[in-house]
Order: C-alpha cells, then structure tokens, then sequence
C-alpha cells in the first residue's frame, strides 16, 4: 500500500512547475518600464540555430524606458532587430550602428485593459491546469485506497494543495494588475 503522503508531496512537487511557469509569463509582461525579462523569448537566427538573445549581446537597462542591446559581433545587428521586430512586443528597436536602442512606450489606459483582459485568460488557464492535475491525483487516490474515510482525508488534503496553489496564481495577478494599473 502507497504512504498516505505519498500523494500530498506528489502533487505539490507537480504543481510547482506550474506556478513556476505562471510566474515567469506575468513576469514578462510589457507594462511601460524597462525590464531584460521581456527579451527572454527573443531567440536569433544565428548558422541555422535559434539562439537566445542574451548570448548574442550584452542587455543594459539605462533608465525606465530604455534598454540597450549591444552585440558581440556588429554584423548581428540587423538579425537582432529583425527578431525584436518579428517578436510582438510592440517596441521598434532603433539601430544606432552599434547597438539596439529600445525605448518602451507608456501605455495607453486602452493597452492596460487589454493587459489585464490578456491576464485574466492566463490565470483561467493556469487554474485550470492546476485542478486537471487534481482530478487525476483524486483518481489515482480512488485507485491506491480502499478505506473511504482513507479516500475522503487524502482528496481534502489534495484539494487544499490545489486551492493553496490557486490563491498563490491568483495573488501573482492581483500584484501584476496593480502594477499594470499603477500610472506614473
């Protein structure tokens, strides 16, 4: 027979990726303010490989709503700027002839909402990838025990994991918004 617990440290360890991966999509998102997070997703065509951003060049963020991108090599200029251009991010790099100048706009109170709309979608998604991944341990936990108060005790505590993991995900938005909404 499986450790009672055995299914409690399961799907917490399985729940962390997905928090982990919420986390890291809201924390990309443009919100005004310069921030090297957002290129992270910029990969170059580069000898025939996708190679991120950050290996062809140096990021430097100069003030709130600049970032300079300096290559290593100055022939990669124009493939970091078709890249920047074909990532939607909606930022038109500016080549300076040695470097990338990215100058990230202010955002619209239309933009923000759009934002915030965009956001919602992704935390719907990340709650529900967190109560699959509970409907397939209450299966499991159906499967493994017999005893019914057994079954009943170990679904609670599964769903306590995956309503501990939502607040979390949820808390992660509200902070976002706050930042979204926040004029400066």
């Amino acid at each position: 027979m499986t450790n009672k617990n055995f299914f409690l440290k399961e799907i917490k360890e399985k729940m962390k990726p997905i928090l982990s991966y919420y986390k890291n999509k809201m924390s990309k998102i443009r919100i005004g303010k310069a921030n090297h997070e957002m290129l992270d997703d910029i990969t170059i065509e580069y000898y025939n490989n996708k190679v991120p951003l950050y290996h062809l060049s140096s990021l430097e963020v100069i003030n709130s709503n600049t970032i300079l991108i300096k290559p290593w090599e100055k022939n990669n200029l124009s493939l970091i700027e078709k890249s920047i251009i074909k990532s939607n991010l909606g930022i038109i790099p500016i080549n300076k002839g040695k470097f990338i100048k990215l100058v990230i706009p202010s955002l619209t109170e239309e933009r923000r909402k759009e934002i915030i709309t965009s956001n919602k979608l992704k935390l719907e998604q990340a709650k529900i990838s967190l109560r699959n991944l509970r409907k397939d341990y209450n299966k499991k936990i159906i499967k493994e025990f017999s005893e019914k108060d057994l079954i009943e005790k170990s679904k609670k505590e599964v769903h306590e994991a995956t309503k501990e993991s939502i607040s979390k995900i949820e808390q992660i938005f509200e902070n976002k918004n706050k930042e979204i909404l926040k004029i400066d």
